[in-house]
């Protein structure tokens, strides 16, 4: 999906920071790649890769069939649940309200409408984590420069904590490289914010409790 792997984003973090001495790096490769994976963390709480999975409904000890789980273990790279679909293949679908009892753990809670029946399938559909590494990125190419970015933004940010009340050896000075992360902060921000404008307006699903807004308050 992304033409830019791991190390083209460990580079090109580099060139924005002018970190280009391989015989005296200012920044890590473990300290780059913790902050591009903080840059891809923020991205993909706004566009994250949906996939489904299909469970069968069971009943708990009290034959109640609300409370239902994506699975155990989740599925790889799990994030949130997006849309309840019951019954399945529908057409129209039909998606049901509720709620993400555990953030992360995918244990989901349907409190309006008929039960499901035990024994019936349900589908969920979730938001899943990218991948970014040395072979595989799921990262859209148009969306690159935001991680690069952001993983700027996070080491400039670090490095000028760090170096507040330091001599410094590099180019950097602290009151410039304060500066400096202050601006590709400002400018992250913001880009996240259009991001996230442009992905609702879409009317793609957001982290939050089920998709049907006015029924939200009897949840």
């Amino acid at each position: 999906m992304g033409v830019t792997l791991l190390p083209g984003f460990e580079a090109n973090v580099r060139s924005d920071l002018k970190d280009l001495d391989p015989a005296a790096y200012l920044w890590t490769t473990a300290e780059i790649d913790r902050h591009i994976q903080h840059a891809v963390n923020d991205y993909q709480k706004i566009y994250p890769l949906l996939d489904e999975v299909t469970i069968t409904v069971v009943a708990d000890s009290r034959g109640n069939t609300r409370r239902q789980s994506v699975g155990s273990p989740l599925p790889p790279g799990y994030l949130w649940t997006a849309r309840v679909e019951y019954p399945i293949d529908d057409d129209p679908p039909s998606y049901r309200v509720f709620r993400e009892e555990l953030i992360d753990q995918g244990t989901l809670y349907l409190p309006t409408g008929e039960p499901p029946r035990a024994g019936d399938q349900l589908k969920a559909w979730y938001a899943k984590a990218h991948t970014l590494d040395a072979s595989t990125s799921t990262l859209p190419t148009e969306h690159e420069e935001v991680i690069t970015l952001g993983a700027v933004a996070y080491a400039a940010r670090a490095a000028a904590r760090y170096s507040a009340s330091r001599l410094n050896a590099s180019a950097w000075t602290a009151r410039g490289l304060a500066e400096f992360a202050a601006e590709r902060t400002a400018t992250y921000l913001a880009v996240l914010e259009t991001l996230r404008a442009s992905y609702s307006t879409a009317g793609l699903p957001n982290p939050q409790w089920g998709e049907v807004e006015h029924e939200w308050s009897r949840v």
